[in-house]
């Protein structure tokens, strides 16, 4: 039984919230779909999420060196860059044209980023990505006017790719302990993802976004 329960957690990722799971959740679901042939993990740190990519080559971008050497010692395979993220898009030559990009837990999240270039940054993702390839990516409310921004995302990635998929959470962020059990904060899961209020405590706890945009055109 316990070999049973530890393969299962070897396939998902529990953050520290139920709602930060529900992102890690949704971009399982998501990147199963998607088999690339180069991906970027944007802020990628140490590569937490590369069990769910499928991609024939795996990139991860960050500043922390330090969690890069941690990502590298256990996916051997990856490639790491050290760089900001908006100087990688800027200057980095790849061989390879890119058909994934990943960024989550960064833009409006973390205190590190320079939020005030959060939309010019996502422009930059945009603009690198391959034609055919797909975009996906999360926003919280650092410094960040939230409504503001995925109003002028809407704009800008309006038929330009195949599909857009954008939702909305933000509950349960804090209300659950940090040590909380697992199953209590995958049963949240489960539940936030079917019952779409619980989401952001009916409309009232709207906090972050999650974008999918799939088959740039």
């Amino acid at each position: 039984m316990k070999k049973i329960v530890k393969n299962f957690l070897d396939t998902i990722r529990i953050g520290s919230s139920a709602g930060k799971s529900l992102l890690f959740f949704w971009l399982k679901n998501d990147l199963k779909k998607i088999q690339s042939k180069v991906a970027a993990d944007l802020g990628g740190g140490s590569m937490d999420n590369t069990k769910f990519f499928k991609s024939d080559k795996y990139i991860c971008v960050d500043i922390d060196q330090s969690k890069l050497d941690i990502g590298k010692k256990a996916n051997p395979n990856a490639i790491v860059i050290n760089s900001k993220i908006q100087d990688f898009l800027k200057n980095y030559k790849l061989e390879e044209n890119v058909d994934l990009l990943v960024c989550v837990q960064t833009i409006g999240t973390n205190k590190f980023f320079e939020h005030e270039e959060s939309l010019s940054t996502i422009k930059q993702m945009y603009y690198f990505l391959e034609q055919g390839g797909s975009l996906i990516f999360n926003l919280g409310t650092y410094n960040t006017n939230l409504n503001k921004l995925e109003k002028q995302l809407n704009e800008f990635f309006y038929g330009k790719f195949e599909s857009m998929k954008i939702k909305t959470y933000g509950a349960f962020h804090v209300t659950l302990k940090k040590d909380a059990h697992w199953t209590k904060k995958l049963f949240l899961v489960y539940l936030m993802n079917f019952f779409i209020p619980l989401r952001t405590l009916f409309g009232f706890r709207k906090k972050k976004i999650y974008i999918f945009c799939e088959k740039k055109i």
